[in-house]
């Protein structure tokens, strides 16, 4: 049976032994053609192209094609430059083509494997790139006809431990790096429409850098899906790329991200891109070129979640953004600029630019994009946590440092949208101790804000330098406390404020030194500042009560009469346009008030009250020698009903006391805040020791006190800028010790001042009234009362007399007694002046009385001369008491002659028959004696001395008066105010 059908098929095949001929002979060549032709022609043809028209050099190890699986392979492939450097290269590249194609009307692939593809990317000097050469330069400028998509499938598409290498020499410092192992999986390729062609993508970098990628992609239209994954992508490796592009280098730092996209592209690109987690790890900013430098910026965790990005939108939004740990080192330069603007500063790159005509499209950029929508960022949370900032202040000298720890800051419903509202929460500490939380809302356009603030325990002497730059004043103590509400529209509404302020404010244990003396300035135990409301725009500000614990102040009026305050307040060092003295700055106050008055209204301000609790102060004067020192001790009180409205009156009630035993108080009502508007005040100090005022006294009056006591009663009215002020000083027992010869010492005597201003009981009691106006310039209160305060002295020691005359009647006229010519009897009229001058006498008792001995006038050598003529006379003429006749006269004056002269009268003859004899010879008698009888200095010395022992006597009958009070001293007087009469005039020691 099978020899049978053996032998018949070798009938049939001997029957068509010639077309089996022709089929052996036609696979014959169809496999000499597959295995030998086709691979030498594409050897070939791949040489000639890339020698003839790339100009490079190609190497094959081996290609061969299988007819029979359709199958080509090149194995040992090198693509080279003429000078041999590499561009691509690759272990194997299989391709198996499958029938199947034509059934399928598409090219079909079983696979197509390319096994170690090595492709090196070159970008050379000139910014040119190598890959760019594979295309003839013919066809490169031949734009490339639009056709159809063909139809392809592959099964298997694979690239396995591929490597790219990328190397950039257009840069200052070249670049290089290297991308491998490089793995990709295409399976079951397909151009049709809408079918979805599944990917993988695998490949690392030498730095340990890794790329995950993996989706389906359409070809028709063309769009992909997928999702990729990044992990620890190295900031050097971005710093090593952009070189001097980056404004800063990146020490240190890493990336890790892994996400989902969607893109389509069809008229335009759609594409976005969901990223679940993106978090930086260790990031360093540093200076740049300054090797070894600590960063400035460090960053150890960033974690940005369910971020996504739309560029169909045009939309970016963030879910929450956690940034841990940060820590920033900020410092601002002596010019102002901070520091960390220079790591965002832009820097040109160091390579040759690119050409200018590169710049002109640029131009029209903004009119495209102002033609496309905006885009629209929101950020659900940004979280900063446990971060820290070391600030520094180079504008001032020393520098002025802060330490700002456990930084944290969440910002909550970020949008880009117009009216969205932010959530604002943050907190720190300062310098390890100081706390700051802020809390509220926040609106960008228009920019408004409504925040929460509590500030406790903000230490203030790092704020010493600030202070240093514009005072001499050392901050050796205090902290800052606040806490309130703050709010700020930048378009307020129509009567809302643009700023305001609710809250509370303390600054407790402040304490200040003045940097010249080392000595304490200003401190305080606790000042509060309670109900504050503060606006701006309209500008207001209300206060309900400020508490002041233990405040002390210190003035010092230095050697060259310089004001510790002033000399704090504007040192040398200030800067231009601060004036350096008091007394330039006090004038302007004036000035610029009586301004205020018709300019712009002042800031409306009102104070409910102001409590002193346990209050001190010292006062010296170090340009007196010795140095005067005082000091007011437990200064406690209140002032209630402060307000700058002009018909407000505040009400002070205030006490202390003068270095300890001397009580001060201060009452009255009073506009502090206009107080030129409206003043009545009252200051009373009593028991204040004299001797404390030395250093004064010695200077100014030229002795020293021994003992005494002050009390004063001061007040102060002003009215419409017109002050009425009273000074009533009170001196009690006042004595003065030594003598200091002070140059400066007013040129009066000053004993016998006090002598008359003082009681018998030792009180010197004083009014000192100034009136004037607040608008002179030239009006200045504390010299005017030492004006007048002079001026009172000089005139009761130039007008002793008239002083007790106004205490004790008769006025001016105490100053002198009047006696008639020749006599020392007392006058009645006189004999009462005296007893109104002994009684002022008794009521100043260290008043000494000064009686000239020497009390004479010309009216007093006529009547002593007159008296002796008379006394002569009398014995001659008749007696009986009447009127002697003219014959009688003539007889006695002849026999006073006779005894006178020695010998009878001469007469000489009449005059003429008619003539009366008898009184031409008594006129010629008279004329002779007279001069015989004219006063002796023996007389005179009598009679001045019998007017002394009269007045000492009339004085001296006020039995209070001390004898040893009077004294008669050898001094002349007795010019009398009428004739016939001669004045004593009395002088007091």
């Amino acid at each position: 049976m099978a020899t049978t059908i053996f032998e018949s098929i070798w009938r049939v095949l001997r029957s068509y032994r010639w077309l089996l001929a022709a089929l052996a002979l036609l696979l014959a060549s169809y496999s000499a053609a597959g295995f030998l032709l086709v691979p030498y022609l594409a050897r070939s043809a791949i040489e000639n192209y890339v020698q003839r028209d790339l100009g490079r050099r190609v190497r094959i190890a081996k290609l061969s094609f299988n007819p029979f699986t359709l199958t080509a392979e090149v194995t040992g492939f090198a693509l080279t430059e003429a000078d041999g450097a590499p561009i691509a290269s690759f272990d194997l590249l299989r391709v198996n083509a499958q029938l199947s194609s034509i059934v399928n009307r598409a090219w079909t692939f079983r696979e197509v494997r390319l096994d170690r593809p090595d492709l090196q990317v070159l970008v050379n000097a000139d910014r040119t790139l190598n890959l760019a050469k594979l295309q003839p330069a013919t066809a490169a400028r031949q734009p490339p006809a639009p056709s159809a998509i063909p139809a392809i499938r592959i099964a298997t598409l694979s690239v396995n431990a591929g490597r790219i290498g990328f190397d950039d020499r257009s840069r200052a410092r070249p670049f290089a790096t290297t991308l491998t192992p490089i793995e990709f999986t295409l399976n079951d390729f397909r151009t049709a429409p809408n079918f979805q062609n599944a990917y993988s993508f695998e490949a690392s970098t030498l730095a340990g850098e890794r790329l995950t990628w993996s989706g389906r992609f359409s070809v028709q239209p063309l769009g992909s899906t997928g999702r990729f994954a990044i992990a620890d992508f190295k900031a050097a490796t971005i710093a090593a790329y952009l070189q001097d592009a980056l404004p800063f280098d990146l020490p240190s730092g890493a990336l890790d991200l892994e996400g989902e996209y969607r893109a389509a592209l069809t008229d335009k690109l759609g594409l976005t891109v969901d990223l679940p987690t993106l978090k930086l790890r260790d990031i360093a900013l540093a200076p740049k070129d300054a090797a070894g430098a600590m960063p400035w910026i460090s960053l150890p965790a960033v974690e940005i979640s369910r971020a996504s990005f739309s560029l169909t939108d045009r939309k970016l939004a963030v879910e929450r953004i956690q940034v841990d740990n940060a820590k920033l080192t900020v410092w601002r330069e002596p010019d102002g600029q901070l520091n960390l603007l220079q790591l965002f500063a832009t820097r040109a790159p160091a390579a040759a630019a690119a050409p200018a005509a590169a710049a002109a499209p640029a131009a029209a950029a903004p009119a495209v994009a102002a033609a496309a929508p905006s885009w629209s960022l929101g950020v659900g949370t940004l979280d900063i946590r446990a971060a820290s900032i070391d600030a520094e202040d180079r504008t001032t000298r020393p520098a002025a440092k802060v330490s700002l720890t456990s930084v944290g800051l969440t910002v909550s419903g970020y949008s880009s949208e117009p009216g969205s509202t932010l959530k604002v929460a943050a907190s720190l500490t300062v310098d390890g101790k100081g706390r700051v939380a802020a809390e509220g809302d926040l609106s960008l356009a228009p920019m408004t804000a409504n925040f929460a603030v509590d500030v406790g325990d903000f230490e203030l002497p790092p704020l010493q330098p600030y202070i240093a730059a514009a005072t001499a004043m050392q901050l050796t103590g205090g902290q800052f406390s606040t806490k309130g509400k703050f709010s700020f529209a930048a378009e307020p509404a129509k009567g809302k404020p643009g700023l305001q302020f609710t809250g509370d404010v303390t600054v407790a244990n402040l304490a200040t030194t003045d940097t010249a003396s080392r000595q304490d300035f200003i401190k305080w135990q606790a000042l509060r500042v309670i109900g504050i409301d503060y606006r701006h725009a309209p500008d207001r500000l209300d206060i309900a009560r400020i508490e002041a614990l233990k405040p002390y102040g210190r003035v010092i009026i230095t050697a060259d009469q310089t004001l510790n305050v002033v000399a704090v307040i504007n040192p040398p060092h200030a800067p231009e346009g601060r004036a350096p003295k008091a007394a330039a700055a006090a004038p302007k106050a004036d000035v610029n008030a009586a301004k205020a008055a018709g300019g712009a209204p002042p800031m409306p301000m009102h104070i409910g009250s102001v409590q002193i609790t346990d209050g001190s102060a010292n006062f010296a004067d170090f340009s007196v020698q010795p140095n005067f020192a005082a000091g007011i001790l437990a200064l406690n009180g209140t002032v209630t009903g402060l307000s700058s409205e002009p018909n407000s009156r505040a009400v002070v009630k205030l006490a202390g006391n003068v270095d300890r035993y001397a009580p001060v108080d201060i009452t009255g009502r009073v506009n502090l805040l206009s107080a030129s508007v409206f003043t009545d005040i009252a200051l009373n100090f009593r028991n204040m020791e004299l001797t404390t005022f030395n250093p004064y006294s010695g200077k100014y009056a030229g002795y020293n006190i021994s003992k005494g006591k002050l009390t004063t009663e001061l007040r102060y009215e002003v009215e419409n800028r017109k002050l009425d002020a009273q000074h009533h000083v009170v001196l009690d027992q006042l004595e003065f010790g030594a003598a200091t010869n002070s140059k400066d010492a007013v040129p009066l005597p000053v004993r016998l001042a006090v002598s008359l201003l003082k009681d018998r009981n030792g009180v010197i009691d004083l009014n000192l009234p100034v009136t004037g106006s607040l608008d002179d310039p030239q009006f200045r209160v504390g010299p005017i009362i030492w004006q007048a305060f002079v001026g009172l002295l000089t005139k009761i020691v130039t007008a002793p007399f008239a002083l007790l005359g106004s205490l004790f009647g008769s006025g001016e006229e105490l100053a002198y007694v009047d006696f008639n010519a020749g006599s020392a009897a007392l006058p009645a009229d006189q004999q009462d002046k005296i007893a109104k001058l002994s009684k002022a006498l008794v009521e100043r008792p260290q008043l000494k009385l000064d009686v000239p001995l020497q009390t004479l006038s010309p009216a007093d050598d006529v009547a002593l001369a007159q008296a002796a003529f008379d006394a002569a006379l009398a014995p001659l003429l008749p007696a009986g008491g009447m009127p002697a006749t003219p014959p009688e006269r003539q007889a006695a004056l002849a026999q006073l002659y006779q005894q006178q002269l020695g010998a009878m009268p001469e007469y000489p003859g009449p005059s003429s028959p008619e003539a009366d004899t008898t009184n031409a010879d008594i006129a010629f008698l008279e004329q002779a004696l007279r001069p015989r009888f004219a006063a002796t200095e023996a007389e005179r010395n009598s009679l001045a001395r019998a007017r002394a022992d009269a007045v000492q006597a009339a004085v001296l009958s006020n039995t209070e008066i001390m004898p040893e009070r009077i004294f008669l001293t050898e001094r002349e007087s007795g010019k009398a105010a009428t004739a016939g009469a001669a004045r004593m005039e009395l002088s007091l020691q």
